[in-house]
């Protein structure tokens, strides 16, 4: 019998060290670490190394994490386009379980994909690039890690190394991903120690990530040849530039002059004949962006009127719709309808033309108005999240609660909930004076962000309800039940690191 690739030790040694590096962060990763130790032990049949199951239950954790430390982009119309764009690759990846595509708020170029089908995307990547293609490229080639595993299998592979070194890989990873200016000193300090780790492993794992990713490319309609444009672009605009400058997507994915021309050489021989044109979404997605990468509203107007003025400015209609945003982030109302206006006459039915004019009303303090608009569009197109979420909010805020409650019961997948929809129910439960609902729901908002204590708060508080039902009583129960455990967990896991380093000062 073969020698299990990763033994029982060494899951537990490794989540030791997720916890460890973890906490440094400040103050620890509650769900990560309950997630972990649930975790199965790998058994010695040939071939195994982290199950698909594992993958999920590891991916599932380190979501909650990055929605607890990360700036998410929570914009629905954000949220729906990678998503959208993510699974028209993934859907010719040939992968079995689902994928999950998110945007972080960040000026920095980089993505990242973890174990169980989850796909982050920096904003800064989006609004550095040129084209929807080279988007795709990027999540192609995290896809093109996903389905091969390769988190797994860079698990498997440092396993095998020291303990020491092992924890300042994780936390580097980490770091990296949750919050990037401090993952590039992590990294950074890491360097030496994993040089040779890096060359042997990674950069086989990223040349593979390239070579399918860019089939995917082809099979999915997209120019085959943006993801070698992309990376040879970044490489151009850093050369001269000090080294601390570098993209951060180029130390987490190092690109070489070769490996660049063997892209390119790949892409030519696909010999794609349907390119995809940049989609509308895309191009109205990267002018809201660009517009939240702007701190200053004034800034961003300035920027936008320079641009409309311009004679050859490509593409009038939707530099306009970023002026739109850029006006109502200004709270230049009656300036952002008279923009707007011409581009609802030529698009009545678009639902991102009519969300902008639903928001300038809210914003403008006519509720009525704006709610009237929101419950139009939100009939026009029930599947838009950003329509059904932004009329709930505002129902709830003219003191609608009922509306809303109803609404949300009625909308999305009972088994896929995402963290403000529970923020919203709750907040629609309390309106109505059903305060045992409104407390479960926020259990399980601040669950679902990885917010243990104050889930298990909540859940306490909904406990002391007058007059409980029998079902809320035993749902309750069982959820606290559930949290308590895993907080205990989490409480042992953190004396035994505290032991742990104690016994490392001591020696």
């Amino acid at each position: 019998m073969k020698k299990p690739l990763l033994k029982s030790a060494s899951v537990h040694r490794l989540r030791g060290l997720l916890l460890g590096a973890c906490l440094g962060l400040g103050g620890g990763l509650a769900a990560q670490a309950q997630d972990i130790e649930d975790l199965p032990d790998i058994a010695d049949s040939a071939g195994a190394i982290i199950s698909p199951e594992q993958e999920r239950q590891l991916g599932l954790a380190t979501m909650r994490e990055i929605r607890r430390h990360a700036p998410l982009v929570t914009d629905e119309e954000v949220e729906d386009y990678i998503q959208k764009l993510g699974m028209e690759l993934g859907k010719n990846s040939g992968y079995t379980g689902d994928f999950t595509f998110f945007v972080l708020r960040s000026s920095v170029i980089n993505a990242f994909a973890v174990p169980g089908g989850y796909v982050g995307v920096h904003s800064g990547l989006i609004i550095g690039s040129k084209s929807e293609s080279e988007v795709a490229s990027v999540l192609a080639h995290e896809i093109s890690h996903i389905t091969q595993r390769h988190g797994a299998r860079m698990i498997e592979a440092a396993s095998n190394m020291s303990i020491p070194s092992m924890a300042a890989f994780l936390g580097a990873i980490l770091l990296a991903a949750i919050v990037p200016q401090a993952g590039i000193g992590a990294i950074a300090g890491v360097a030496a120690a994993q040089q040779q780790f890096q060359i042997d492993f990674t950069r086989a794992n990223e040349k593979e990530a390239d070579r399918i990713g860019i089939e995917l490319l082809s099979k999915s309609g997209f120019r085959t040849e943006s993801m070698a444009d992309f990376f040879e672009r970044l490489q151009l605009a850093s050369r001269y530039s000090d080294p601390r400058m570098i993209p951060e997507f180029l130390r987490t994915h190092p690109v070489t002059v070769n490996r660049i021309a063997e892209a390119r050489e790949r892409a030519d021989r696909m010999n794609s004949h349907v390119v995809r044109e940049d989609s509308l979404d895309y191009q109205l997605i990267w002018q809201k962006l660009n517009v939240m990468e702007m701190s200053d509203p004034a800034q961003a107007k300035q920027f936008y009127e320079a641009a409309l003025r311009e004679p050859n400015a490509p593409n009038q209609m939707v530099l306009r719709y970023g002026y739109v945003m850029a006006l109502t982030e200004a709270s230049d109302f009656a300036r952002a309808r008279q923009e707007l206006a011409p581009l609802l006459k030529a698009q009545p039915k678009l639902t991102a033309f009519r969300m902008a004019e639903a928001r300038i009303e809210e914003r403008a303090g006519k509720l009525p108005l704006a709610l009237e608009l929101y419950r139009k569009l939100h009939l026009a197109d029930p599947a838009s999240r950003a329509a059904a979420y932004g009329y709930v909010s505002l129902l709830i805020n003219t003191g609608n609660g009922d509306e809303a409650r109803r609404m949300l019961r009625g909308f999305g997948e009972a088994d896929n909930r995402e963290p403000r929809f529970y923020k919203l129910l709750a907040q629609a439960e309390q309106q109505l004076g059903e305060r045992a609902n409104s407390n479960y729901n926020l259990a399980e908002y601040y669950r679902s962000v990885g917010e243990l204590e104050l889930a298990a708060e909540q859940l306490r508080l909904a406990q002391v309800v007058p007059e409980l039902t029998h079902y809320q009583r035993l749902r309750i129960d069982a959820r606290l039940d559930e949290i308590e455990k895993d907080l205990t967990r989490l409480d042992r896991d953190r004396a035994k690191l505290k032991e742990r380093e104690e016994r490392r000062r001591r020696t």
